[in-house]
């Protein structure tokens, strides 16, 4: 997966355009979670604008993002704008959760939990087959509660994973509620197993490209803090948004908020 360029675009300019994009496809395909594709658009826009390189894989293990994830390789120009326009339709690849065959999506999400030992397990293969590269994971605070998480964790340590990163879109919110793992829970955690964390501002470009540009001797984890439904707001950290869909004339009200 190529995602190398020369120059290197306004990433705050791509930021703008795709909120508005990702209101008027949430409408159109009715679709949910628009307040956590607001909260890691900007993580996967420094991934695939700044970050990627050829070697390296990159996991969405919260799937319910899969429309902010679409928007990015749209715009890089890995799917069509045919299929991006599919989206939500009968027989479209480009479903509320990422499926597998889709341009650009290496494995299927959704199920929480799973994509941090998947993208263990595919570090580890680099690493025993001495290829390059780095696995970028993005997971959900709330999906930090998993057990499967705990066990992932202490497995990447154990093999000395240091090309895994795992980034948290830490919002504070999952399903109906607060998350039961805070940040500072999280970091915790994850430091005494022994692995390298950094704590950031999910919004920066500049502290998220620098922390996942930077090396260690473990693996590592970027506590992104993010607001749910940023750049929108009367949407931002306001738990219905993590499963409604715009609609009506709120479309041209939540992009006019958007600059």
């Amino acid at each position: 997966m190529n995602m190398g360029m020369t120059n290197v675009p306004d990433l705050k300019s791509i930021a703008n355009e795709l909120r508005k994009e990702l209101v008027v496809v949430h409408a159109a395909a009715n679709a949910p979670h628009i307040g956590s594709d607001l909260s890691c658009i900007d993580i996967l826009i420094t991934l695939y604008f700044k970050v990627l390189g050829k070697n390296d894989h990159f996991i969405l293990s919260k799937g319910h993002a899969a429309l902010a994830l679409y928007a990015v390789l749209h715009k890089k120009g890995i799917i069509s704008a045919d299929d991006y326009g599919s989206i939500g339709k009968d027989g479209s690849l480009l479903a509320e959760h990422p499926l597998h065959g889709m341009k650009g999506v290496e494995v299927a999400t959704g199920s929480l939990g799973h994509g941090l030992s998947i993208a263990a397990g595919m570090a580890l293969v680099n690493k025993r087959d001495n290829k390059s590269g780095t696995t970028y994971v993005l997971l959900g605070d709330g999906e930090c509660q998993e057990g499967s998480i705990f066990e992932a964790m202490n497995f990447a340590v154990r093999e000395r994973l240091n090309h895994l990163v795992a980034i948290v879109d830490s919002n504070r919110w999952q399903g109906l509620d607060r998350t039961l793992l805070n940040a500072e829970t999280v970091n915790k955690e994850f430091s005494a197993a022994g692995w390298t964390v950094n704590e950031i501002d999910g919004h920066n470009f500049d502290e998220i490209a620098a922390a996942l540009k930077s090396n260690s001797d473990a693996p590592t984890l970027i506590i992104a803090n993010t607001i749910l439904g940023k750049g929108i707001k009367s949407m931002e950290d306001k738990l219905e948004w993590h499963y409604r869909s715009p609609s009506g004339n709120s479309v041209k009200d939540f992009i006019s908020e958007i600059s």
